[in-house]
């Protein structure tokens, strides 16, 4: 029987391909939704990956993949062209989502692509991660994320500033409580500003909102 434990440390990660700084980190997966992989995108990364890159499971809903850097763009356009999406990296609002029970619970799907269009990719002082759950049961921890929506009939829960990990990790709070899916882009936006306007450079969301919960425009916002 195949140990569990028999290979505890691998013989290639990022940290050790990365020595001399030419390898860099993909964090690829199936889409947004979509949690599914097929043969044909397996196929393919490992075809890319070969012997020289690594392969490590992420617990954020994706695969990383270590490729050398100079092979980058022509990687990034083999992977898209079997259907795999590639999450840009750095300061910008990075959203993520439910499975949406695999497409039984389709309800909220519209408005989280709606979201994504309207949010992803904007430049926050520290990297800012939006989850999205389709329905009351948040089986993937939308309350643990920067900002975390859990979708009620037309409408959404909204939970700010978890700690997601150490010694004082913890949820976030319910800020607001059954906004419709007709004003959570403007509301989210608004969230979004106040963190561009008033954090500290480099300040990670959870601390912004810790040091700044009682300001009025807090207040001013969750009145509306």
């Amino acid at each position: 029987m195949m140990n569990a434990f028999h290979s505890n440390i691998p013989d290639r990660t990022f940290e050790k391909l990365n020595v001399n700084g030419n390898f860099t980190r993909l964090a690829v997966s199936p889409g947004i939704i979509n949690k599914h992989f097929t043969p044909a995108q397996f196929q393919k990364i490992a075809e890319i990956v070969g012997e020289s890159g690594a392969i490590k499971y992420s617990a954020s809903y994706s695969i990383l993949l270590s490729v050398p850097t100079i092979k980058v763009k022509e990687i990034i356009n083999e992977l898209q062209t079997v259907g795999l999406y590639i999450a840009k990296q750095g300061p910008i609002v990075a959203i993520k989502a439910c499975d949406f029970c695999d497409g039984d619970k389709m309800e909220a799907a519209e408005i989280t692509e709606q979201l994504y269009e309207a949010l992803q990719e904007e430049t926050v002082p520290s990297r800012l991660r939006l989850n999205i759950n389709g329905c009351a049961s948040a089986c993937y921890n939308a309350v643990y994320d920067d900002i975390g929506l859990v979708y009620q009939k037309d409408s959404f829960d909204v939970y700010l500033g978890a700690v997601p990990m150490g010694a004082h990790a913890k949820a976030g709070t319910l800020f607001a409580k059954r906004v419709s899916v007709q004003i959570i882009e403007s509301f989210l936006q608004q969230i979004i500003e106040l963190y561009q306007k008033h954090a500290r450079p480099n300040e990670p969301f959870y601390k912004f909102y810790r040091r700044t919960n009682s300001a009025e425009y807090w207040q001013a916002l969750k009145g509306k």
